[in-house]
């Protein structure tokens, strides 16, 4: 009996993508970009995991205070997930939570100084991350690759109104 060969390469490197649809390959590849992207990102910040620091950089996009809503919708999770994400990120003193003064119904999420301490300090981490994590890849393709995303969000959107009862 013959033994199988010692696989010197990881096994997904063994299936040829030529062979793939390229939108089965994509779907795939957005996939797996998203969980390699949170296993690199857990290793970037001292404080914060990744999705703590998307959570954060949720909050800095708006021109007011966000609701713990609002950002959940920036960010692409349900307000339950944003929820414990943003009460750790108060425990870290990063933001604070409080009730919207005209509705009392709402949260609001204010980024504290020692959010702008914590940017301040990755700042230039966070560029070369930017950097290399774009490397080689020419200006019109990024504007493509940003309009194929935008179109796929749109459709993924769509289709979960679609699904609502």
């Amino acid at each position: 009996m013959t033994q199988k060969p010692a696989v010197s390469q990881p096994e997904a490197a063994m299936v040829d993508p030529a062979g793939i649809d390229d939108r089965y390959f994509l779907f795939t590849m957005l996939s797996t970009l998203a969980n390699r992207m949170q296993a690199f990102g857990d290793t970037v910040f001292e404080e914060l995991t990744w999705k703590q620091w998307f959570a954060l950089l949720g909050t800095s996009v708006f021109q007011s205070a966000p609701s713990v809503s609002q950002v959940a919708g920036f960010v692409g999770t349900s307000r339950q997930n944003m929820k414990q994400l943003l009460l750790r990120l108060q425990d870290a003193g990063l933001i604070r939570l409080e009730n919207d003064a005209a509705d009392q119904r709402r949260t609001l999420v204010r980024q504290t100084p020692a959010a702008m301490e914590f940017e301040l300090r990755y700042r230039e981490r966070s560029a070369g991350l930017m950097e290399d994590f774009f490397s080689g890849i020419a200006a019109e393709d990024l504007a493509a690759a940003r309009r194929v995303l935008a179109q796929l969000d749109g459709n993924l959107r769509m289709m979960a109104e679609r699904k609502k009862p």
